[in-house]
């Protein structure tokens, strides 16, 4: 058989879970086609199907440097890594992976949901802005990252909490935990208090929403409160506070698509176009690597011509 034929009956096996079968069409494959990528991301796959993990990860590891711009290849290898709980080495993998350039936006929304469920939402929301990074073009990515921002929908997060309020009504929630909020075994609880706050957005009450995440920024100063204590005193129409919070963390951090929208529509409601040309000009010389500033800077200059 020569290799497209050998690729067909394996995915003939595959499409019919029949993985032992596969499995030795795959080794046959491969003693006349060693160097295919295909067959060789393949066997990590059916071992892996196979539950054979100690050694689909050995050929895993062997042919990284071979593999490692193959977003099926590294999906199949992350999976197999979380199934051994290898916090250690997925962490490793993960700091590798924006250097490589890969272009693939299936691949990134299968790593972000990923990095939330093992290392929490706020790590996905940078693995997010990381693939935008790669993929700028990419409108799913961003209407992702916009979505996880602003509708709290990040896998893994208040995971206790929305157990425990499972099926109850966004009200009654709210009740409850206002009512238990100020026992001293909750006080602090940092959790508790974003789910509150998530909740109290989609009531649309933004006003309590905004108090809750003030009491978070007393238990833990943290970028990713501040934003979301902007993007709320946005939604409740007090743009002055907003941009107090949102100009800060874009400052520190001006690659985040729905930030830097956010503030621009900010400005243009005023309309202060000289002062968006401004803060973008600060924010090019913290950060002159940002390429999509010039872009920024571009369009604050023709709304201020116009």
């Amino acid at each position: 058989m020569d290799a497209r034929e050998y690729s067909n009956k394996i995915i003939h096996l595959e499409k019919g879970r029949d993985y032992r079968a596969a499995y030795e069409v795959v080794k046959e494959a491969l003693t006349v086609y060693p160097t295919n990528p295909f067959f060789l991301r393949t066997e990590v796959y059916i071992l892996y199907r196979l539950k054979m993990m100690r050694e689909a990860r050995e050929k895993a590891e062997g042919r990284m440097g071979l593999l490692k711009n193959d977003p099926f290849f590294l999906k199949t290898y992350l999976s197999l890594l979380e199934s051994q709980k290898a916090k250690e080495d997925m962490e490793r993998l993960l700091e590798q992976i924006p250097s490589w350039g890969i272009r693939n936006e299936d691949f990134y929304s299968f790593l972000a949901r990923l990095v939330s469920k093992n290392f929490g939402p706020e790590r996905a929301l940078e693995t997010l802005k990381a693939a935008i990074a790669n993929l700028p073009e990419s409108r799913s990515l961003k209407d992702l990252y916009d979505r996880w921002c602003t509708d709290g929908n990040l896998e893994g997060r208040f995971k206790h909490y929305r157990e425990r309020f499972k099926g109850r009504k966004t009200e009654e929630a709210i009740v409850e935990i206002e009512s238990i909020r100020v026992l001293p075994d909750y006080a602090g609880d940092y959790e508790l208090h974003l789910y509150l706050a998530e909740l109290y957005k989609k009531a649309q009450r933004y006003n309590e929403a905004s108090e809750v995440y003030l009491h978070l920024l007393k238990l833990k100063d943290h970028p990713f409160t501040r934003k979301m204590l902007g993007y709320v005193y946005y939604k409740a129409g007090e743009m002055e506070k907003a941009l107090a919070y949102l100009k800060d963390v874009f400052l520190s951090d001006p690659n985040d698509h729905y930030l830097y929208s956010t503030i621009m529509k900010i400005y243009g409601s005023r309309p202060d176009y000289e002062g968006f040309e401004r803060l973008v000009q600060q924010a090019l010389g913290l950060k002159p690597d940002a390429k999509h500033l010039y872009g920024l800077l571009r369009r604050a200059k023709k709304w201020r011509k116009d």
